[in-house]
């Protein structure tokens, strides 16, 4: 099946394995991960596969540190705002970027796509920058239709780099039957009526409107699969030209040996020869999209899983013998504690933990001179 070709819904698509809960998607993977662990005598080996960034990229890492490791030219132009910071002081860099609404405003640090908005206004970029509570960063509108994940792997001995796999992502979109609205038709899918919902609160215009029989409307234009996107296996678009892009702006990096480019193009065609931009660049947690395309079956996707993440090992002990070890198991746990705000019972054991470790120096986490975003409440990436 093309990857462009719309995936039709089974008779049970909630059975599918795109919708199971993750500890049974990474059912094979974790054993094998644990025994490497052993092996390298630490739990959290995993956590120096991308030393130029934040905890390799596992977690908490700041989004505006990672686009300093790229070239200026594969990603949007982009502003680091910090909290607190006044809206005159924003609205000056918003004019010396020369940003064009529409724009993009998403957390600095943050996951799957969560606090990810369009803003089309003045107006109401000043809302979403007066009631955030964190950094955040705002972007040009990339443009294009087609958007992407990219897995790679590149090997800290050799430099060389390979594409692992391509995920093509298709929009929440419904196709109109000239008689029901959008809602009506996303209520007929089980992808669509999940997202009905959330839309409602900020797209509720949208979701009365009634398309003419056979039009086409994008839904949801952000490509997270918590948003109701369809991941696809793409890898039949791999080219040469391709490769060498990919192989490029890693090597660019200077540290980033295993992750993920989120992209968009104009088109397929420009994206088979490289012309893309960068939306994101994810590291050892990325997970490879494909394996929930709903043509695949769940062993199809253990397998893709464990093709994909067999690489981390390896390259742990490559680093470990040229001197970037992991984080300690103590900074990790303190790191949890700090991130994801636990329970008491699991702050406390947590901390229980944390105290029967010893800390080693984490020379993983090391940045290059020049990439903190420390210094300044607004700085630009570019």
């Amino acid at each position: 099946m093309h990857w462009t070709a719309l995936r039709e819904e089974g008779r049970f698509p909630q059975w599918n394995h795109e919708h199971w809960p993750w500890y049974v998607i990474y059912l094979p993977v974790l054993p094998v991960l644990l025994w490497h662990a052993i092996r390298a005598r630490s739990l959290v080996f995993f956590t120096n596969v991308d030393p130029a960034i934040d905890m390799s990229g596992f977690f908490g890492e700041r989004k505006s540190e990672i686009y300093a490791l790229l070239p200026n030219d594969s990603y949007p132009t982009t502003l680091c705002i910090e909290p607190g910071t006044s809206w005159a002081e924003v609205e000056h860099q918003v004019d010396a970027a020369r940003l064009q609404f529409p724009l993009i405003v998403k957390p600095d640090i943050g996951e799957r796509g969560e606090g990810v908005i369009r803003v089309p206004s003045i107006e109401i970029l000043q809302h979403a920058i007066e009631h955030a509570n964190e950094a955040v960063l705002v972007q040009d509108l990339i443009p294009g239709e087609c958007e992407f994940g990219m897995m790679f792997v590149h090997d800290p001995e050799t430099d060389a780099v390979e594409l692992l796999s391509i995920t093509g992502k298709q929009f929440l979109t419904v196709i109109g039957d000239g008689v029901g609205s959008v809602e009506v038709l996303l209520q007929r899918t089980f992808r669509g009526s999940r997202q009905v919902e959330r839309l409602l609160a900020y797209k509720a215009d949208l979701l009365k409107v009634v398309p003419a029989l056979g039009e086409h409307v994008v839904v949801e234009p952000i490509g997270n699969h918590c948003r109701g996107t369809t991941f696809v296996d793409a890898s039949a678009l791999r080219t040469p030209p391709l490769e060498r892009r990919i192989a490029a702006l890693v090597r660019s990096t200077g540290g980033v040996y295993y992750g993920r480019f989120d992209v968009r193009a104009d088109s397929v065609e420009a994206f088979q020869e490289g012309r893309f931009s960068i939306v994101e660049m994810n590291g050892v947690s990325s997970e490879p999209g494909h394996v929930y395309d709903p043509a695949m079956n769940i062993f199809q996707c253990w397998s893709e899983l464990l093709r994909h993440t067999r690489h981390i090992p390896k390259i742990s002990h490559q680093l470990r013998r040229q001197g970037h070890p992991p984080v300690s198991l103590r900074m990790f746990l303190e790191r949890c504690d700090a991130h994801f705000d636990p329970p008491p019972f699991w702050r406390w054991l947590l901390h229980v933990i944390a105290k029967s470790r010893t800390v080693q120096v984490p020379t993983a986490l090391r940045r290059p001179a020049g990439t903190s975003f420390e210094a300044d409440p607004v700085q630009s990436v570019r």
